[in-house]
């Protein structure tokens, strides 16, 4: 179970919320009070879960903060665990990704892609692999600085 608390302000017909999370200072807003607290609770639940897809530890939160902007504070605690992750197998993910297995797990071991083991199969977060498709790696190894390469051919000479 993870608590937060946010800060909740009515302005102007809308019901804005803040997190009292570290480094977090993004707003939510609702058309009323309970989309507010429903939509700050999903936050609450991505904010877990991308901690838990890194193989982060999730912060300890502070409980009875005081308003900053005026409004009311209300603590929402979640339930979050990986196996709510959207997730594939290493398999799926090379597949997704049109590469190997093998690269897919050295793509994991650096951190390139999120990944965790439930059992003994591999998970890969579908945000990752979409990150990397997104970013369009060239196929094939990346070619040397051309000084490099002359270098080195002075050194066999």
């Amino acid at each position: 179970m993870y608590i937060c608390e946010f800060e909740f302000v009515e302005d102007g017909g809308w019901f804005l919320c803040w997190p009292f999370w570290p480094g977090r200072c993004d707003g939510i807003q609702g058309e009323n009070f309970d989309e507010a607290v429903e939509m700050a609770a999903d936050r609450l639940k991505s904010m877990v879960l991308d901690y838990l897809m890194k193989g982060e530890k999730v912060p300890r939160l502070t409980l009875g903060n005081a308003p900053q902007r005026g409004g009311r504070v209300v603590a929402i605690a979640v339930d979050a665990s990986l196996l709510e992750a959207p997730a594939v197998t290493e398999k799926e993910a090379a597949e997704r990704l049109g590469i190997s297995h093998a690269r897919v797990s050295q793509l994991c071991r650096d951190k390139t892609l999120d990944s965790w083991k439930v059992g003994s199969t591999r998970m890969v977060s579908v945000e990752s692999i979409e990150l990397r498709r997104a970013a369009a790696p060239c196929a094939g190894r990346p070619k040397r600085a051309l000084s490099v390469v002359k270098a080195q051919s002075r050194m066999l000479q």
